[in-house]
């Protein structure tokens, strides 16, 4: 023991005063660690939303660039289907017409059945001296309208303009239903122009 102090307690004496000036040089450093991590986490956040936002970029451009590439086929696609449709319309509008052809000559050909049956039918009544005048009423019954559309169908028994058409497929049905109502309107309006 020189100075009457002991070596141990000199040493650990000289450890904390050591510590002590450790402490106090990290003290402030210390400190500056919750706002160190904080600003690490705002890089982080940043750098991500940056990411994250370049990314979204990329994918909407890729996606523009896409629907522009399929927009371009558009014009042809939709010739395509404007001549297809075109097509079917005047198919459709051919059979309406040739249909009612059909039916102007049935109604015809039950007129000329009418005036047969009426001038048979006139003489065999005047023959047994009977009454004619009701007669022309009797046979009309069974002539004109009903009797054509009977006489259309015995032609062609089933027929639809859109036999074996796949009109089970939505889009089909919406096509069809739009085109034949286009052909009833034409239809409808040259009948009226004509009276």
């Amino acid at each position: 023991m020189v100075n009457g102090t002991d070596p141990s307690l000199e040493a650990r004496l000289k450890l904390a005063e050591e510590a002590e000036k450790e402490l106090t040089r990290l003290t402030p450093l210390a400190a500056e660690a919750k706002l160190l991590r904080a600003e690490k986490a705002k890089a982080q956040r940043n750098a991500e939303r940056t990411r994250t936002r370049e990314a979204s970029l990329q994918q909407a451009k890729k996606a523009a660039d896409a629907a522009s590439d399929r927009q371009s086929q558009v014009p042809d696609l939709l010739g395509s289907a404007a001549r297809a449709v075109n097509q079917l319309y005047t198919a459709l509008r051919e059979i309406d017409t040739h249909r009612r052809e059909s039916v102007q000559c049935l109604s015809v050909a039950d007129r000329v059945d009418y005036e047969i049956e009426l001038e048979h039918g006139q003489q065999e009544e005047a023959s047994q001296d009977r009454d004619t005048r009701g007669l022309a009423y009797a046979l009309a019954a069974r002539h004109g309208d009903a009797r054509v559309k009977k006489l259309l169908e015995e032609m062609e028994p089933g027929f639809s303009p859109l036999n074996g058409c796949n009109l089970s497929e939505p889009l089909f049905r919406d096509v069809a239903d739009f085109v034949m109502e286009r052909v009833t309107a034409a239809a409808t309006a040259v009948a009226a122009r004509s009276k």
